[in-house]
């Protein structure tokens, strides 16, 4: 298994007893989406709490985000990177498992304290079969539900076992604005979002039982807050410049930076405060209403 070392900069700010070090486990972070949730994460770290961000995918993150959306280069905010076959309960279980194990085995104090989970976001999603439902195969059906769906449910399993502590966490999905109003042909993608969203709301009255849903005799009245946030138009050089136009002029965009900062702010909520589900969405995007 592949993964990046915690050195000794990254357990810097780590090193004064005022300041506590939150673990952040994070997906899709090759993405502009992600990117920016990291990059919001780290600035929003204070003197008092900061974010270790880790991110676990199928490969290594790229050097910077110039590549996928143009953006000036910028190192990717970041801590470690671990790697897993995402669609595979075993290989994510077993590379979470060792390294979280190796934390615990550190002879330093401040590696070991890194031994936590504070956070989970699903950020991580592919949308396939964007043509007439007689053109979709199965097999993208299946692979757009393995990503969107089962990978969620995969990490969250794992994370609420992690979490089964007197503290508890936070589990944030990144839906998307398809999960309550379908594009035409969309099939694939749309049913998934519509799928993470029952998952998400599953997940968030197994977390307020925490301590029964995890079996854990450690997790005394600790719970997790689970979430979703829905974003509609997001910039994105992923989207085709024709389609980018169609939408800047009869729908608009948010920008991810924006999406990302309001992530940041549902994460620095009390695990006992909860946003159960949210959409952030250009204000001229018609989900609502009769033009």
């Amino acid at each position: 298994k592949q993964k990046t070392q915690i050195t000794a900069s990254s357990c810097a700010t780590m090193s004064s007893a005022a300041s506590e070090t939150k673990v952040c486990l994070l997906t899709g972070a090759s993405g502009t989406i992600g990117y920016a949730i990291a990059q919001a994460l780290k600035a929003s770290s204070t003197p008092s709490t900061n974010w270790h961000i880790i991110l676990i995918g199928r490969r290594p993150p790229p050097a910077s985000i110039t590549h996928i959306d143009k953006k000036p280069r910028m190192v990717l905010p970041y801590d470690e990177f671990l790697k897993a076959e995402m669609t595979n309960e075993s290989s994510v279980t077993s590379t979470l498992d060792s390294h979280f194990e190796s934390l615990q085995k550190s002879p330093d104090a401040n590696v070991q304290s890194l031994n936590r989970l504070d956070l989970l976001v699903n950020c991580a999603g592919c949308s396939l079969g964007n043509e007439p439902i007689v053109d979709v195969s199965a097999e993208t059906f299946k692979n757009v539900m393995e990503v969107n769906v089962i990978v969620p449910f995969i990490l969250s399993k794992w994370a609420m076992k992690k979490m089964a502590t007197p503290s508890g966490g936070r589990i944030i999905n990144i839906g998307s604005i398809a999960g309550e109003s379908p594009r035409l042909h969309s099939v694939p993608y749309t049913t998934s979002k519509y799928a993470l969203g029952g998952l998400t709301r599953a997940l968030s009255i197994e977390g307020r039982h925490l301590a029964q849903t995890t079996k854990s005799t450690e997790a005394g009245e600790g719970v997790v807050a689970v979430c979703q946030i829905n974003p509609g138009n997001v910039r994105s050089a992923i989207m085709s410049e024709e389609e980018a136009a169609r939408r800047e002029k009869e729908e608009g965009f948010v920008e991810a930076d924006d999406l990302a900062k309001y992530v940041a702010l549902v994460a620095s909520l009390p695990n006992e405060a909860n946003v159960l589900e949210s959409t952030v969405m250009p204000t001229r995007q018609p989900l609502v209403g009769r033009g």
